[in-house]
């Protein structure tokens, strides 16, 4: 029995180099990570467009950081005009989310509490859950945000011009207001959503299942860049 339990230990031990190892290398031990965003601590703006409604953008701020928990990768969201609205910090080996930071509704940036962390499957048909409560934009009501993720699918489609493989994730999404005084919660709100991460770059593509709402990444530009489109 003793043989089994080093064994047992000596492969643990194995498994946490490797992770501290890719870690050091700006790489994530997750399985799909490489069609996740690239861990670069230079930001780059990916600027998708709706092409259901063509004049309507957003803009996703990408860029990687380390300090005292490790490297990890944000990712901020732009309305057109670029007012951010939302953050979320994923930890670089697993892709799990450490951080949710919310514009609320007195436009004040907002530490979201995290009940559950993790947005970016690990195998095929495996579904993970993320839910985050933060404050609502009516009185003093607060917002509950749950999501269950699926992964469905590997595609090879052209990106930028570019023939990529890719994979598509299934989200079921409820949002429920809650009074925080009277405990009284509105009908929740559900949403199925899907979204097309590509090899090499990362989400490029997003719509609701009868595609009212379809964004597509149109350009990648450097920060340098964008301030100049924003400001012109």
């Amino acid at each position: 029995m003793r043989w089994i339990y080093l064994l047992l230990m000596l492969c643990i031990s194995c498994t946490s180099e490797s992770t501290i190892n890719n870690e050091s290398k700006g790489l994530s031990s997750h399985p799909y990570a490489s069609y996740f965003y690239t861990y670069d601590t230079t930001a780059l703006i990916y600027r998708y467009r709706d092409v259901a409604h063509g004049l309507a953008e957003q803009f996703h701020r990408v860029y990687g950081v380390e300090d005292s928990r490790g490297k990890h990768i944000v990712v901020e969201r732009y309305a057109a005009e670029g007012r951010l609205t939302e953050a979320l910090n994923y930890n670089l080996s697993a892709l799990n989310v450490i951080d949710h930071m919310v514009v609320n509704g007195l436009g004040e940036n907002e530490k979201a509490t995290l009940y559950k962390d993790d947005l970016f499957p690990n195998k095929m048909g495996e579904k993970v859950s993320f839910a985050s409560k933060f404050s609502g934009f009516i009185d003093s009501t607060v917002l509950l945000m749950e999501k269950d993720r699926v992964l469905k699918e590997k595609l090879s489609i052209e990106v930028l011009s570019k023939k990529t493989k890719s994979i598509l994730i299934k989200e079921e999404a409820s949002y429920t207001l809650i009074n925080p005084y009277t405990e009284q919660e509105q009908q929740p709100q559900k949403l199925t959503m899907y979204y097309a991460f590509a090899q090499g770059l990362g989400l490029y593509e997003w719509y609701d299942k009868t595609k009212r709402s379809h964004f597509k990444l149109e350009e990648i530009l450097s920060q340098d860049k964008w301030i100049k489109m924003l400001t012109r």
